[in-house]
């Protein structure tokens, strides 16, 4: 099967193709912590929601709905994570590996593989497009940009079945740790089931520039 009509049958799956007309407001966090490295930071990226069953289905990209996230002092990414979600992220490993812990990853609201999170966890999927892969940008050592803005796009999901889709107990959900010496910025494009119904989905486009937080707009298309 070709990659683009599997693209276009798991963004069927997950409602991205769908659109809503609901009023519901959602929020795009943007924090920072010292990485364990003194000349960087590490920054969270958070999606916030109206409603503790809101349930975020996919950060994703496509031709329309272009996604990009650059950091122009380059990104950190430790040679410990061979992969491009928190699935390779161990707390165990951190006193041996320290820097492990400034792994850039891209996460539906895991900081660590699911195997070691709550019950119900699974780690994010991902599809790309082969010609212009975009999880590099968490696998090389000092990637600047990642870029989703092809025809057949690419997305970081979770399943309707996993317990880590639901907000936090602040109604924060996790998507990125990006480690980086400079500045952050970018747009991001969510899918959301409000109130955890897909029949309701929502498209929503957040933009940033370093810290704070900023309104999304639903993307009625």
């Amino acid at each position: 099967m070709e990659l683009r009509f599997f693209l276009f049958n798991v963004f069927a799956v997950l409602g991205i193709l769908s659109c809503s007309f609901a009023n519901a407001q959602y929020s795009l966090v943007v924090e920072t912590e010292p990485s364990v490295s003194t000349e960087m930071l590490r920054y969270q990226v958070y999606l916030k929601f109206e409603n503790s069953t809101d349930r975020l289905s996919a950060i994703y990209g496509t031709d329309l709905d272009h996604m990009w996230i650059e950091a122009p002092e380059g990104v950190f990414n430790s040679p410990f994570n061979g992969g491009w979600s928190a699935a390779g992220m161990n707390a165990q490993f951190f006193a041996a590996m320290p820097t492990l812990e400034d792994d850039s990853y891209g996460t539906i609201n895991l900081t660590t593989s699911a195997i070691h999170s709550p019950e119900g966890s699974q780690d994010p999927m991902m599809v790309e497009d082969r010609g212009s892969p975009w999880a590099t940008f968490f696998t090389e050592n000092g990637a600047t940009r990642l870029d989703i803005n092809t025809l057949i796009g690419g997305s970081w999901f979770a399943l309707k079945s996993a317990s880590n889709g639901l907000p936090d107990k602040n109604n924060r959900i996790l998507i990125a740790q990006i480690t980086t010496s400079g500045s952050l910025s970018g747009e991001i494009n969510a899918q959301i089931f409000p109130l955890g119904n897909g029949k309701n989905s929502k498209k929503v486009k957040f933009t940033f520039d370093g810290v704070g937080e900023t309104n999304g707009v639903e993307i009625l298309r």
